[in-house]
């Protein structure tokens, strides 16, 4: 499927359109009463398309590298045509006629040379404006897209800054305690209970879960390193690769006893993501 979404389907329905339609309306001109269709005409008039928008495509290439769409519009279009109309005249007149001359039909006349360059530049150049066109609503669309990015982006970041101002209640005996956030140095759960570490040898029930705790606590400060503890990342002294994948660290706490922990392998690499990270959110 990967192989269909890479290909460019303009490229190839381009010449198609432009041979075909060239062939139609030379031919309506040429005999607008009887005009003569043939399988092998609309072939060849194809092949001639695909020189020609193979060469306005080359053409766009080598502009861009000059001028700018942005700051040198005119320039650039009055460029692209003059290389072009140069080259449609080298393939039309020259090309054109050498191929009449191999198939024994003859060279165009000067008046049906003139009809044909008229027409299938007219043509090339509305499949060219067209192909801009495109070419700048797709660009409009990406900016469009970063901008919508860039934004969400903005409001996470303001997000989580938001909520290292925030307070989170604790029970503390019968009295409600409220902390800021980034106060919290570490939580764990014992006997089914949360129990937030705020100071030293300071504690305080948090009346919920470790889920919803660690929503309410800035994603970039804070970390769920086991299905048991969150942690600061102030809280963390160093930290050192393990066996099968895992994260050793050693903390400035002492949390359950002891002053090391091990993050899991299938968190390893969220872990690592977060912990070296400089960003409020995770991009």
């Amino acid at each position: 499927m990967s192989f269909f979404k890479n290909i460019n389907y303009w490229r190839i329905l381009e010449p198609i359109m432009l041979g075909t339609i060239a062939n139609i309306v030379i031919n309506y001109i040429f005999d607008p009463n009887n005009p003569d269709f043939i399988i092998k005409e609309f072939i060849v008039a194809i092949v001639f398309a695909t020189m020609v928008t193979e060469v306005s495509r080359k053409i766009d290439i080598v502009l861009e590298k000059k001028f700018s769409w942005t700051h040198s519009f005119k320039k650039r279009f009055l460029y692209h045509l003059t290389y072009l109309t140069v080259f449609l005249v080298v393939l039309l007149d020259v090309l054109g006629n050498i191929y009449m001359w191999i198939i024994g039909e003859g060279f165009h006349t000067l008046k049906e040379l003139l009809i044909i360059n008229i027409s299938v530049f007219i043509l090339a150049l509305l499949l060219t404006i067209l192909k801009w066109s495109i070419h700048f609503y797709q660009n409009w669309r990406k900016a469009e897209n970063y901008l919508n990015d860039s934004t969400n982006q903005l409001n996470a970041l303001k997000y989580e800054i938001d909520k290292s101002a925030q307070h989170i209640e604790l029970l503390k005996g019968n009295d409600v305690y409220k902390i800021n956030t980034d106060d919290v140095k570490y939580a764990k759960i014992e006997y089914d209970t949360v129990w937030v570490y705020f100071e030293t040898d300071s504690k305080a029930i948090f009346q919920g879960t470790l889920n919803g705790l660690i929503e309410l606590l800035p994603s970039y400060l804070f970390f769920r390193v086991t299905r048991n503890v969150i942690l600061h990342k102030d809280v963390i002294l160093a930290i050192a690769s393990s066996t099968y994948g895992k994260i050793d660290l050693k903390l400035k706490e002492d949390i359950f006893g002891k002053t090391t922990l091990t993050v899991s392998r299938p968190k390893a690499s969220s872990f690592r993501k977060w912990y070296y990270s400089t960003s409020p959110i995770n991009l």
